[in-house]
């Protein structure tokens, strides 16, 4: 089976980005001729992708990602100061795996989201794209 019937199965899109399924599966066999890919977690508006290779400098395909899926961002690694002050505040622990992607990160520095998701990137190889 192609790697992408299941995104066509589940009609995977992100309209409210316009994004159809072919958009998405442009973008995916653009991303696994460069680094190689597989995909989970397929559904209408969200998926898994992880990457076989990544490139030694992570800015471009992070700027990439954030065009592609602003949510990735602007819902989750963006908001991970928020997260920490939730947990925090309800004097929960923070994880090792967490405090390992946030230390020396500057939360006053507007894209720190972007370095977080370049931490992600390397320790897990892994990205949640999803459109909501």
């Amino acid at each position: 089976m192609d790697k992408y019937q299941r995104l066509l199965d589940k009609g995977t899109n992100g309209c409210n980005y316009d994004l159809d399924t072919a958009d998405i599966i442009q973008k995916l066999q653009v991303w696994d001729a460069q680094y190689g890919i597989e995909l989970s977690e397929v559904d209408s508006d969200q998926l898994i992708v992880t990457f076989s290779n990544l490139p030694d400098d992570l800015t471009d395909l992070a700027l990439d990602i954030y065009e592609f899926c602003p949510d990735t961002i602007d819902q989750g690694f963006g908001c991970t100061d928020d997260m920490i002050n939730m947990l925090q505040e309800s004097q929960q622990e923070i994880s090792a795996e967490l405090q390992e992607l946030i230390a020396g990160i500057d939360f006053d520095d507007e894209n720190y989201g972007l370095e977080i998701l370049k931490r992600s990137l390397i320790s897990t190889k892994e990205l949640f794209l999803w459109w909501d």
